[in-house]
């Protein structure tokens, strides 16, 4: 399988989960197979959306996948 890219981008560091299972911390580049995912953040549960979930393909070390959680309210 191929190498992707996936960046979690959040105001603070925070542990990200890929399927249920902690893989790296925001704000910096995760390299993970190809294929779908399940992506959200460790607690607490301040962030919004609760969950992304993506298709990672077509990716590049210097262009990948990024998806936005933002402070929840």
């Amino acid at each position: 399988m191929a190498k992707e890219y996936l960046v979690a981008l959040f105001p603070r560091t925070r542990r990200v989960m890929i399927n249920g299972q902690y893989m790296g911390i925001t704000n910096t580049k995760l390299e993970l197979e190809s294929g779908p995912y399940e992506v959200t953040l460790g607690p607490p549960d301040n962030f919004t959306p609760e969950k992304h979930d993506i298709d990672l393909r077509d990716t590049a070390s210097l262009k990948p996948r990024v998806v936005v959680f933002e402070v929840a309210s």
